[in-house]
């Protein structure tokens, strides 16, 4: 009859432990979940609308946030931005925002949904290249809302690659040699380059050049 209590007990006790252990593990996962912290850069999309950029608590990888009216639509965590106020590293179209990332010394693209951040894609801008170095002067992204143009640099060498906005996807590239890039815009549908006091131009849509006796605006 005692052996029998002492099991009796044994149900419950098994119950309470594994009640004890969820809670554990719950407050564990909440407690190592990454956190956003201060901000890093804000880019204004419209009047009413923002992507906000966010150090990570503790850690070195970044929140981007979608702010529309003072709420945040979306939030996504993805490797250090490699934007800079002034030179942003976000575009957007209607269906795709592109985030420039550095990973493992590498220049990426992290292309995500406009509507809830869900992953669209990610590469490399520049594979066959080395290491690129974290842009302080100069352009890193530039965008007229059907594409974006990301400049990409390391020693010794300068790349843009145009992605369209659509998809998410690189439609084409122009190596721009070692002269470091001190300026772009975009008019008329043409990139323009200041390269060491040279100024190019290359067609939006596909990268061609643009001759030299084409009006080109001032910087």
């Amino acid at each position: 009859m005692q052996r029998r209590r002492r099991l009796g007990w044994l149900g419950p006790a098994i119950v309470g432990l594994g009640v004890v252990v969820s809670i554990v593990g719950l407050w564990v996962m909440l407690a190592s979940r990454p956190k956003a912290g201060a901000v890093i850069d804000t880019i204004q999309a419209d009047p009413d609308t923002q992507f906000v950029v966010r150090a990570e608590d503790g850690g070195d990888r970044n929140f981007v946030e979608l702010v529309h009216k003072g709420e945040v639509m979306w939030q996504a965590l993805v490797p250090p931005y490699a934007g800079r106020p002034g030179a942003p590293g976000i575009a957007w179209g209607q269906t795709a925002v592109t985030v420039r990332v550095i990973r493992d010394g590498r220049a990426e693209i992290f292309a995500l949904a406009r509507t809830d951040a869900s992953k669209l894609g990610g590469f490399k801008l520049a594979p066959g290249q080395g290491k690129v170095v974290k842009q302080t002067t100069g352009p890193v992204t530039l965008t007229d809302h059907v594409r974006s143009y990301e400049f990409v640099a390391g020693p010794g060498w300068n790349h843009v690659v145009a992605i369209d906005l659509m998809t998410g996807e690189p439609v084409w590239k122009q190596e721009l040699g070692a002269t470091p890039i001190r300026d772009a815009s975009l008019a008329n549908d043409v990139l323009w380059i200041d390269q060491g006091g040279s100024r190019r131009g290359l067609r939006a849509l596909d990268g061609s050049a643009v001759s030299t006796s084409s009006i080109a605006p001032k910087s």
